[in-house]
């Protein structure tokens, strides 16, 4: 029986807060980098990352997956998380896989985590982009999922969302970024993932990046997936296909 290849518990520094990470070594010449979604961490749902990390690592990938300041095991809380220090914080991680020397580098964002990879890669761009049911939109997004939004945000300074605070500053910061306008920006190759039973905004939004994205691009629909594609056999098709995508494009 073939012995588990390694995997390494990592810290790193981004605008001074200490970011949690998993580094799933693989040969050491090709790292995707893995950003989860909103309220959610580096291990994702139902571990769909942990699944990722090893499927990658046992094809030949090395993997990072971290947690965002305010989420998971990283500092800070997640009231006081922005989409400005997702984007920071992700630049970090790009950093720290070039100071490694990796000569291939690929971002795979899941739902917030993939609108956070289209923005940072607008200003660094990296070998190439797998997103799994993106943002495609801030303010429609937010405002599918909390009615009234816009008065709450005006009247509130916070809002309870699952459990989850949400502070006016995040919602303030989340609508100064155009997710459309990033993608339409990004050159290199791009692979885009969506779940065809998610939510309207979700699917409206994905069909809408067909029109403005520049090639190389290639898009997936997976019929009957959920947003967080919770099935056994959504999760595994969304893999398998981006980890064949990614061999033939990193």
């Amino acid at each position: 029986m073939p012995q588990p290849l390694p995997e390494l518990p990592v810290t790193f520094l981004s605008q001074g807060h200490q970011i949690v990470a998993m580094h799933h070594k693989s040969r050491g010449e090709r790292l995707v980098i893995l950003c989860h979604g909103f309220m959610s961490s580096k291990a994702e749902c139902r571990r769909l990352f942990v699944e990722t990390g090893r499927a990658f690592a046992a094809e030949g990938l090395d993997v990072l997956r971290f947690d965002f300041y305010g989420s998971g095991d990283s500092a800070g809380d997640f009231g006081d998380s922005l989409i400005s220090l997702y984007i920071a914080n992700l630049c970090d991680a790009i950093a720290w896989a070039r100071g490694l020397g990796f000569a291939r580098i690929a971002v795979l964002g899941h739902s917030m985590g993939g609108a956070t990879a289209i923005l940072t890669l607008a200003e660094t761009p990296v070998d190439a982009l797998v997103t799994w049911s993106a943002v495609p939109d801030m303010q429609a997004t937010f405002q599918s999922y909390i009615s009234n939004l816009d008065a709450i945000s005006a009247q509130a300074e916070e809002y309870i969302h699952e459990g989850w605070v949400i502070r006016r500053s995040f919602w303030e910061d989340a609508i100064r970024y155009d997710v459309r306008a990033a993608l339409g920006a990004l050159t290199m190759p791009k692979l885009c993932v969506q779940g065809m039973a998610d939510a309207p905004v979700f699917i409206q939004g994905f069909d809408s990046f067909r029109d403005i994205v520049q090639p190389p691009a290639d898009f997936m629909e997976l019929p009957a997936a959920s947003h967080t594609y919770a099935l056994p056999a959504h999760r595994h098709q969304a893999i398998r296909q981006s980890l064949i995508w990614l061999k033939r494009n990193l």
